[in-house]
């Protein structure tokens, strides 16, 4: 059994736990969704972990958690890529998932630049004594 000092501070408040033990559930997560022939969400990813509200904000934020992260947001983007290419039905409601920013940001044809655009006229050879 653990000793209270294992995840206690010495306020008494909850330790938060490693970068490593929470890539340890979040694991776990997407081996349930495996099981059950569910796509890992985000949401669904912090609920299973019991992150909701201002502890859901403060995990998300916190830099030695930011690979754990960036590491089921990749996955999510793999098995929606996966998806796509075998299993046809499904590829559309794949795209539309793809394109949210929490799974991929994808675009499914190139977005114009927003930079102005600039016409410079080059006038050699036009005015008071340019032609001799």
């Amino acid at each position: 059994m653990p000793k209270s000092s294992d995840w206690r501070n010495k306020s008494g408040r909850p330790k938060k736990e490693t970068a490593e033990a929470l890539e340890g559930r979040v694991l776990s997560y997407f081996d349930s969704c495996k099981e059950n022939g569910r796509f890992p969400t985000e949401s669904g990813m912090l609920l299973f972990l019991g992150l909701s509200g201002g502890k859901a904000e403060e995990y998300l934020k916190d830099p030695k958690y930011a690979d754990v992260w960036d590491r089921a947001k990749l996955r999510r983007t793999d098995w929606l890529e996966n998806q796509m290419v075998t299993e046809p039905k499904c590829a559309n409601g794949c795209m539309n998932a793809l394109k949210q920013e929490k799974n991929g940001g994808y675009a499914d044809r190139t977005m114009p630049e927003n930079k102005p655009r600039r016409l410079t006229i080059v006038m050699d050879g036009v005015g008071k004594n340019a032609a001799k």
